[in-house]
């Protein structure tokens, strides 16, 4: 990747798949959860910007839950050429910013899910930074599988 590589903004509710031209960039996690997806041999890679767990049926934004969010991503990695054999991923956020709910808190869930939607996909997940109570943006390189984490309250860092 050169220096003067094009980033590419993820928003809120939505996902990305880059040929390694990258970066894949998303601010404002709090509760909601980013997962990059990569293949560990080509540079093929997503990014999903999820806000809720679980979708409901029929859904009309997919990207906005991490359980349908995440199966039409892979399928758009996998329609890339990436191979289901040597994918990884890795799971970031799921803060708890403002605990209004009832029960377990929607950053724990949305880590879940996440844990949950890529173990039922047979995708491993390779590394996580996730809880805590403070925003985060992500920075995540398809042809290096390199997320980079820039967390309000402490120092920048690549997992």
């Amino acid at each position: 990747m050169s220096s003067g590589a094009q980033k590419t903004r993820v928003s809120v509710a939505d996902w990305r798949v880059l040929d390694g031209e990258g970066p894949l960039v998303t601010s404002g996690l709090g509760s909601c959860v980013a997962v990059s997806v990569y293949d560990t041999d080509d540079a093929i890679g997503g990014l999903l910007h999820a806000m809720l767990p679980a979708a409901p049926s029929p859904v009309e934004t997919p990207a906005k839950y991490v359980d349908s969010g995440l199966d039409e991503m892979l399928s758009a990695i996998y329609r890339r050429g990436a191979s289901p054999d040597t994918v990884a991923a890795k799971v970031v956020g799921g803060s708890s910013m403002l605990d209004i709910s009832v029960g377990e808190a929607i950053g724990d869930r949305n880590v879940e899910a996440a844990e949950r939607a890529l173990d039922d996909a047979g995708v491993p997940l390779v590394a996580a930074e996730t809880g805590g109570n403070s925003g985060r943006s992500v920075s995540f390189c398809p042809a290096s599988g390199d997320v980079t984490i820039d967390r309000v309250d402490s120092e920048v860092e690549v997992i």
